[in-house]
């Protein structure tokens, strides 16, 4: 389950996938990260479509830290809680919701994770920080959408959330530091 969970989320960020939306490919996560490193992504019915180079990578590397981060920060419905204290309350009800993501921007998470956290992501992966913000835009809001199939934010989201982590991890052969 969490490898199909972070395979909806990798493909959703590189625009290959929707709720509810078949699995990206028959190896789940590791043909995505796999695809990812050599510019294409699987699609459904082993369609491939170009992705963004090195923005795929950025976002494959940037996704486990951005997990990590949800979790120091009080799990999913306290990410939730955030984007709505800063008046992003629609945003994050889009993403919860059945229909289409809102778009989030880039200053918009500098606003929420803080620019403390985006230098410490932007230090520790070696890009601008701008690209950090770009990158966590595109990702936040597809963990929030993915976790939330029904409509809310269930009991277990955080648990699913750790597990796919652990998935992550293990496919990556690592820990990410966190």
């Amino acid at each position: 389950m969490s490898n199909d969970l972070l395979g909806q989320i990798l493909g959703s960020v590189l625009g290959n996938s929707s709720r509810g939306g078949s699995s990206l490919s028959p190896g789940g996560l590791g043909d995505v990260l796999g695809n990812m490193m050599g510019g294409r992504a699987a699609g459904p019915d082993d369609e491939t479509v170009p992705m963004a180079g090195k923005g795929g990578a950025l976002l494959a590397m940037l996704l486990p830290l951005a997990m990590q981060w949800v979790q120091r920060n009080g799990g999913v419905g306290a990410l939730i809680e955030k984007f709505q204290n800063k008046g992003y309350s629609r945003q994050a009800a889009s993403w919860i919701s059945a229909g289409e993501n809102e778009a989030l921007s880039p200053q918009a998470v500098g606003e929420v994770v803080g620019m403390d956290e985006l230098s410490r992501l932007s230090q520790q992966l070696g890009v601008p920080q701008d690209q950090v913000a770009s990158g966590l835009s595109q990702i936040l809001p597809q963990v929030v959408d993915h976790l939330t199939p029904s409509g809310q934010v269930p009991e277990d989201a955080d648990d699913m959330l750790a597990s796919g982590l652990t998935a992550l991890e293990n496919m990556l052969g690592h820990r990410a530091a966190g």
